[in-house]
């Protein structure tokens, strides 16, 4: 009977060394996964931080940019609201026999000019290329962002085009018949053209006021009255790059 007891004893002593021995394996178990989970959320805690640090760097870089982008554009629309005012007057007062030759001169230098924009895009082509696009949390930016380099081509198209025509047709026009680089300057010389000359003169300002026009303006879709032309596409898109970019400090 004593060694039964013995064995009894001996077993439940076992079994609860076993259980210790479970528990404290279980126990390690979980220590060790609790450190590789508090491992893992330091390293995204770190990541995510530098992903912000880069963010902050590229919005800041994306302002400098977009403000220098927009003073230029503002520039260059002014120029071409001059140029096209100019136009119209040449139009207007055809065939000059009554105006001031200042205002001949004046006018018939602007309606020859010329201007393209040339924003900077070496951030958001960074961005792009190096897929750090991602990186910019607000969606509506990221989405003006990747949108911006189309944009431009679309915008860019006719401002080439009307500078190709200035420079190919306009200038050599006017090269051709007036007296630019005299001491004279003879811009007057256009009070002598006979008819031929004169129509096709006035038939390349007449020209040279569409493209203008259309860079101003635009051709809007007429069936949706909601669309935009894409010179204010362009203002829009920089108006939100700006305000989006500013830093909240």
């Amino acid at each position: 009977m004593i060694s039964f007891f013995r064995k009894i004893r001996q077993k439940l002593l076992s079994e609860n060394k076993l259980t210790r021995y479970l528990i404290y394996a279980f126990g390690e178990i979980a220590l060790v996964m609790i450190g590789i989970l508090l491992a893992l959320q330091v390293n995204n805690w770190n990541e995510d931080r530098k992903g912000q640090k880069k963010e902050e760097a590229f919005l800041s870089q994306l302002q400098i940019e977009f403000v220098e982008n927009k003073a230029q554009f503002e520039k260059i629309t002014a120029f071409h609201v001059k140029s096209l005012k100019s136009c119209e007057w040449m139009l207007s007062n055809q065939p000059f026999k009554t105006v001031s030759l200042d205002s001949l001169r004046y006018h018939s230098l602007w309606s020859r000019t010329s201007y393209t924009f040339d924003p900077s895009q070496s951030s958001i082509v960074s961005l792009v290329n190096t897929g750090a696009i991602e990186l910019i949390q607000d969606e509506e930016l990221r989405a003006t962002l990747v949108a911006w380099p189309d944009l431009m081509v679309d915008y860019l198209e006719e401002e080439k085009e009307m500078r190709a025509f200035t420079v190919n047709h306009v200038i050599p026009f006017t090269l051709d018949h007036f007296k630019l680089y005299t001491e004279e300057e003879r811009f007057d010389a256009v009070l002598d053209f006979d008819q031929k000359q004169l129509d096709k003169y006035l038939n390349l300002i007449a020209r040279k006021k569409r493209m203008l026009q259309a860079i101003l303006t635009g051709l809007a879709d007429q069936e949706n009255a909601d669309s935009k032309n894409e010179n204010n596409q362009v203002v829009e898109a920089m108006d939100l790059i700006i305000a989006k970019t500013k830093s909240k400090e």
